[in-house]
């Protein structure tokens, strides 16, 4: 579905603005302000707070997984989750910034 607005050059710069702020196409930033969100965030900022849950996650893992009473096998384990998590993490966030650059 399309949708046609008519605006003034100056309402069309504000928006413009606010959309490049947020890091958002018109499209996406219209879909947040019509869904309710007032707290639109870029994507970046969102991606960094994940980033760094999962960094600290994996801190904790690291630590666990040198634990003295934990087999090398159940090591290893852990080790090759946390880089599959890694990977695919890494691929999403690639894959959602660059469609989100898409108009």
């Amino acid at each position: 579905m399309r949708l046609f607005m008519s605006l003034t050059e100056a309402e069309v710069k504000q928006f413009d603005k606010a959309c490049d702020k947020a890091g958002m196409t018109r499209s996406q930033y219209l879909k947040c302000l019509l869904n309710g969100r007032r707290d639109i965030r870029p994507p970046v900022l969102q991606y960094r707070e994940m980033i760094h849950a999962l960094e600290s996650i994996e801190r904790d893992l690291k630590v666990i997984a040198m634990k003295d009473d934990l087999s090398d096998t159940d090591k290893l384990l852990i080790m090759q989750k946390l880089s599959d998590l890694k990977e695919l993490f890494s691929g999403r966030f690639h894959k959602e910034v660059s469609d989100g650059n898409k108009g």
